[in-house]
């Protein structure tokens, strides 16, 4: 069982590396012991500087864990985070890039396609081949299904678009917001996996 497990790139210790740090709005609470005050409301909390900061341990070994990866990259949330690891990626010989793209729903196919071929090319991550620009492209369009529900042309969409490839697989995954108004915005994410 336990040769299985490492097999899958699942193993007991990587499972459970998780560290949590919880960062109040006031220092001074919590050097003093007291508990941070927080309220239920999002918005008061982000206002307040209330956050998680979550450091997790995910080990990714295996060629079809393409996927994976690229939900990570598009979910990171900084410029630093994301570099980090585009260079972790790298070092195991995989290719990535990360872009962005905004604006009502209607208007996003022509802009989402030139940012993600645009994107894809200058970094490296496909080159000018039949077989690399349509894997791409069907990756995309599985994403993109994932994260654009029918019917939402007027939705204001802001989303980052990451791209991971390696020697057989590529996948693209796009996470970010959507509303129909400002007070009622969310988050969606899609993902595509294709083989090269």
């Amino acid at each position: 069982m336990e040769e299985e497990a490492a097999e899958d790139g699942f193993d007991e210790e990587s499972q459970g590396d998780a560290e949590i740090r919880t960062e109040a709005a006031s220092e001074d609470r919590t050097r003093q012991g007291a508990p941070a005050a927080v309220s239920g409301n999002n918005r008061e909390r982000e206002s307040q500087g209330i956050g998680v900061e979550l450091n997790l341990s995910i080990r990714i070994d295996d060629e079809s864990q393409v996927g994976r990866a690229a939900l990570l990259l598009a979910a990171t949330t900084s410029n630093e985070a994301e570099q980090i690891f585009k260079n972790d990626l790298s070092s195991i010989g995989w290719r990535s890039v990360a872009t962005e793209v905004g604006g009502l729903v209607g208007d996003l196919p022509p802009k989402i396609t030139r940012a993600l071929v645009g994107a894809s090319l200058n970094a490296g991550v496909v080159e000018k081949k039949r077989n690399e620009m349509h894997a791409l492209m069907h990756a995309a369009l599985e994403a993109l299904e994932g994260f654009l529900a029918t019917g939402m042309l007027e939705a204001s969409i802001g989303a980052k678009i990451a791209i991971v490839r390696n020697s057989r697989w590529i996948s693209v995954a796009v996470m970010g917001d959507t509303a129909y108004h400002a007070v009622a915005h969310h988050e969606r994410c899609g993902l595509g996996v294709m083989h090269i």
